[in-house]
C-alpha cells in the first residue's frame, strides 16, 4: 500500500519568527502538505508533526496518551492512525491561523492590538549593533535607537534595518541621566541595556522609578552584582553548592602573595580582578613568580584600576571553555545555545585575554547533557538570587 511521510514542523515561538521569509516558506510548503494529504486522488499521504517548544508538546496529542515522542510515532505508523493524524493536522493549521491572525492585526495600524514600538537600545560595541539588527526585525518594533550606538548602526539602512538610529545629543554618553532623558523625549516603550556599566550603575532601577510605564530588558543592579563582583559571585556559588573552581578573594597585596607562596610550585592559578575589566581583568600566569607579579599588577599597580581593589585567586582549570547565557525572568532561566569566542591573543593562546575577536555557536564541547547541567546551574541561580530579593 502507500506509505505514509510524515513531515516534523517546529511551530514558530513569536510573530517575528513567524514573518521571517524562510519561516513563512516552511509554513506554506507545510499547508501544501496538510491540503494535498486530504485529497483523495494525491499520490501520497503525509502526517505533520507540530511541536511546539513554548509548551514542550506535540500540537494535537495528548501527552497522557501518547507519553513520549516514540509513542506518539508507533502510532502514525499504524494501519489505524486516521483519527490522531486528523487532529494532530487540525491543530497545526490552527495555530498557523493564529499567527497569521497576528500578522494581519500588524497591517492595521488602526487596531487596537497594534503595536509599533519605540525600543532605546543602550550600548556602543558589535554586541548592540546586533541586538539592534534583531529587534528592528520584530513587527512590533517601528524605531531602534541606539544610545550612543556606533558607525555601525549609524550605517544601516536596509530594509529592517532602516528602523535603527544613533540617538541625537547624547554625546557619546550612555550615563543613567542621559538614558533617561532620552527615553522621556522619544517616548520609548521599552529599553534594552546591552553593557554592564550600565546595569551595575543601577540604570534599570533608575528607570523604574522614573519611568515606571516603560518596559526594560536587564537585571536590577543588586541581580548585577554577579557581574560587577567576580568576589561576590564565587561567593555566592560556593555558599549554594554551584560548580566553581578552588579559589581565595583578597582586598590585600601582601596576603594574596602569602597565599601563593603557601601553594604547591605545581599548583598554577589565575589572577583575577574582581570588578569590571571590560572581558580583560584576567592574568594567565604559568609560574609562582608570574603568579605574584601579576598580583603587583592587579592591585598594586592599578592595572585595571578600581576593578582590581579585591583580587581572586583561583586554582587553573584545563579543558575547552564556553560561554552560556540565559534568558531569565527572576524566576527561572533557559540556555541559549553555548558559544566559544577567540580570546587570548597571538598564535597558540599565548597572549594575554582579550574582549573576545570573533566567536561561534554552537559550541561543540558543550553536549546536550552539558548544556542541560548548566542550565540547571543558571536556574539554581536565579532562584537563588531572587531569595536574595
Amino acid at each position: 500500500g502507500e506509505k505514509n511521510k510524515i513531515v516534523f514542523y517546529t511551530l514558530p515561538a513569536t510573530l517575528t519568527e513567524y514573518l521571517q521569509e524562510s519561516a513563512l516558506n516552511e509554513a506554506s510548503l507545510l499547508r501544501s502538505h496538510l491540503f494535498r494529504s486530504t485529497n483523495n486522488s494525491a499520490s501520497s499521504s503525509s502526517i505533520v508533526v507540530t511541536y511546539d517548544s513554548t509548551s514542550h508538546s506535540f500540537l494535537g496529542a495528548s501527552s497522557a496518551e501518547y507519553p513520549s515522542p516514540s509513542s506518539l510515532l508507533t502510532a502514525l505508523l499504524s494501519t489505524t492512525a486516521t483519527p490522531i493524524k486528523t487532529q494532530l493536522a487540525q491543530s497545526t493549521l490552527q495555530s498557523l491561523t493564529k499567527l497569521d491572525s497576528l500578522a494581519a492585526t500588524q497591517l492595521d495600524p488602526a487596531s487596537p492590538a497594534h503595536k509599533s514600538d519605540t525600543v532605546v537600545l543602550v550600548g556602543s560595541g558589535g554586541r548592540e549593533h546586533a541586538l539592534a539588527v534583531a529587534l528592528a526585525r520584530s513587527p512590533l518594533v517601528n524605531r531602534v535607537i541606539c544610545c550612543p550606538g556606533n558607525g555601525g548602526t549609524a550605517g544601516e539602512s536596509d530594509g529592517f534595518s532602516r528602523k535603527i538610529e544613533n540617538a541625537e545629543g547624547v554625546n557619546g554618553k550612555q550615563d543613567n541621566e542621559t538614558v533617561v532623558a532620552l527615553v522621556k523625549r522619544e517616548k520609548a516603550d521599552m529599553v534594552v541595556v546591552g553593557p554592564e556599566q550600565p546595569l551595575v550603575d543601577g540604570l534599570v532601577d533608575v528607570l523604574a522609578v522614573e519611568c515606571p510605564g516603560v518596559r526594560v530588558f536587564g537585571p536590577s543592579r543588586a541581580g548585577a552584582e554577579l557581574e560587577a563582583s567576580k568576589a561576590f559571585t564565587k561567593d555566592f556559588l560556593q555558599q549554594h553548592n554551584i560548580p566553581t573552581a578552588k579559589y581565595r578573594n583578597f582586598t590585600s597585596a601582601t596576603e594574596a602573595i602569602a597565599y601563593v607562596k603557601s601553594l604547591s610550585p605545581t599548583d598554577r592559578q589565575v589572577v583575577k580582578a574582581s570588578g569590571l575589566a571590560a572581558g580583560k581583568g584576567v592574568l594567565l600566569p604559568t609560574t609562582p613568580e608570574e603568579t605574584i607579579a601579576a598580583i603587583h599588577e592587579i592591585m598594586s599597580d592599578k592595572a585595571f584600576g578600581a576593578a582590581g581593589d579585591t583580587c581572586v585567586v583561583e586554582s587553573f582549570m584545563t579543558g575547552p571553555e564556553a560561554s552560556c547565557l540565559a534568558f531569565c525572568d527572576g524566576k527561572t532561566a533557559v540556555l541559549m545555545p553555548a558559544a566559544q569566542d577567540h580570546k587570548r591573543a597571538l598564535d597558540g593562546d599565548e597572549g594575554l585575554n582579550t574582549g573576545g575577536m570573533g566567536a561561534y555557536s554552537p559550541a561543540p564541547c558543550v553536549t546536550p547533557e552539558l548544556h542541560k547541567e548548566i542550565e540547571e546551574m543558571c536556574k539554581r541561580t536565579v532562584e537563588k538570587m531572587a531569595e536574595r530579593g
